[in-house]
């Protein structure tokens, strides 16, 4: 069934928005009614799951608004005037921290600092907003969901540079503007939160430094899609399939083909998710070309090792995510890069004879070997963040995970995604396959945006969520031994 598109909006009493999801539910019903199977009856069914719990979200952050935010605007008043001297000017021994990078795990780092008056903060990305990565890619599909998942970086009382960091030193670094410009800046503390590159444009390229430019980009992508009679997706882990099933779930018609050198898709998530994502993909007819691998691929299709010629219109490459960490490579701290060209970092995040410098989320390596998720950027960027001022204050610094979760390894937390009525939940062993997984994909997805946005429902589910997991994870439900092949 296509999905009809309609205005998205942000608050629960906009018109528009609410008789489009009623719309929704209407017009699946409409459509799957007399057929009477559950399986027809989930799109209408989780539309109007949706709508029920937006409304009340919406509710609810309006009634913690009106308490939370006089008093954001009292401490983000506090926090600007900091620590003056009687004449007005900044205290002499205020230090300078930089993050660089203003997504998930940058953001954490600055929630984490953003009102410690002892701090000048900077924060540096090279676009103007922020983008929620785990949900780009529906955007291949149906770039209209563009507003809903980009929103403007949060502002308060750091400072923001848009540009693009290309060299740092011991103490500067270097900035290269959107129009020319450069700049160099000189830090205390230093945060490297600039991830990985999964390839234009689930990564976003300088050029698109603003919403506009960013918009126009999906937009052209969706096109292309949209127009292709086949694709070819190489990389059957989380992205590769994800994207396979975005645009299997909006043009079933087209011929979609996964090819992945190992012998399973998702590999590094439980066996039950992984039998349900393969299960989902073949009684959609998608061909699955696993634990096969390739020679060689250009734009127009690839060449198995055995030969063997698969062409298509569209092809993606969904695997070699590249660390961003040319700005290291550059400079004076590149004997901390690894053969990935990762950041390596020791137990408290620190780049190894360089306690003042962090690195946290895609661009680094850490002893626990966490796979890359944003979930664990966030972690990263809130550990970092505390660990900078603890050792501001000659404190002990806090070691990753042990002191973040409470235990030797971080919990298993994620959602993959199959299309926009189905996927698999992951809490450590246990498993949720099927509708439930894509909404709470939605329930995360809209709470963790508000989150970073600084909106109080956000904050509010995610310190709760936060806690609650860790408790979980330390007591019931344990991290256990992976289980897929």
């Amino acid at each position: 069934l296509a999905r009809p598109s309609h205005p998205q909006s942000s608050r629960a009493w906009a018109p528009g928005a609410i008789m489009g999801a009623i719309g929704d539910f209407c017009y699946y019903a409409s459509c799957c009614g007399c057929c009477g199977c559950l399986q027809f009856w989930t799109p209408a069914l989780l539309k109007l799951a949706e709508l029920f719990l937006w409304f009340w979200l919406e509710v609810i952050d309006c009634l913690l608004g009106m308490g939370a935010y006089p008093l954001s605007c009292v401490l983000t008043a506090i926090a600007a005037c900091g620590d003056r001297t009687g004449d007005g000017s900044e205290p002499v021994n205020r230090k300078t921290l930089v993050i660089v990078g203003g997504n998930f795990g940058g953001l954490a780092a600055l929630e984490a600092v953003a009102h410690e008056r002892a701090l000048r903060i900077i924060l540096i990305d090279q676009r103007e907003y922020f983008e929620y990565t785990p949900g780009v890619l529906r955007l291949f599909c149906d770039p209209s969901l563009f507003g809903t998942m980009a929103k403007n970086s949060p502002a308060g009382t750091h400072e923001f540079v848009v540009g693009t960091v290309t060299r740092i030193g011991d103490r500067r670094l270097t900035v290269a503007g959107a129009t020319g410009d450069v700049q160099e800046i000189d830090f205390d503390y230093l945060i490297l939160a600039t991830g990985a590159d999964y390839r234009q444009p689930i990564t976003a390229t300088p050029a698109d430094s603003t919403l506009a430019a960013r918009s126009a980009t999906w937009a052209k992508e969706a096109t292309r899609v949209k127009t292709a009679n086949s694709v070819l997706i190489l990389g059957g882990g989380a992205v590769g399939s994800e994207l396979a099933a975005e645009i299997v779930c909006h043009f079933p018609s087209k011929r979609v083909t996964i090819v992945d050198a190992l012998p399973h898709l998702v590999p590094l998530f439980p066996r039950s998710t992984v039998q349900h994502a393969e299960r989902w993909f073949h009684d959609r007819g998608v061909e699955l070309l696993l634990g096969q691998k390739i020679d060689r691929w250009d734009d127009k299709g690839c060449t198995m090792a055995d030969g063997r010629t698969i062409e298509a219109d569209l092809v993606y490459v969904c695997f070699g995510m590249r660390c961003n960490s040319q700005c290291v490579a550059a400079g004076e701290f590149s004997n901390a890069l690894g053969a990935r060209k990762e950041v390596r970092v020791n137990e408290f995040l620190q780049l190894e004879g360089r306690p003042q410098v962090f690195a946290i989320g895609d661009v680094m390596a850490h002893p626990a070997g966490e796979i890359k998720q944003a979930y664990y950027a966030e972690m990263n960027g809130h550990a970092a963040g505390r660990n900078v001022l603890r050792h501001m204050r000659g404190q002990p610094l806090l070691k990753y995970p042990e002191d973040i979760a409470g235990a030797p390894a971080m919990p298993l937390v994620y959602v993959v995604s199959l299309g926009r009525y189905d996927g698999s939940l992951g809490f450590n062993n246990m498993v949720i396959n099927g509708p439930l997984a894509s909404l709470m994909k939605w329930f995360i997805e809209w709470t963790k945006i508000r989150q970073m946005e600084r909106r109080p429902i956000g904050q509010l589910v995610w310190a709760v969520g936060d806690a609650v997991t860790f408790l979980l994870s330390r007591t019931v439900l344990q991290p256990g031994a992976k289980t897929s092949d």
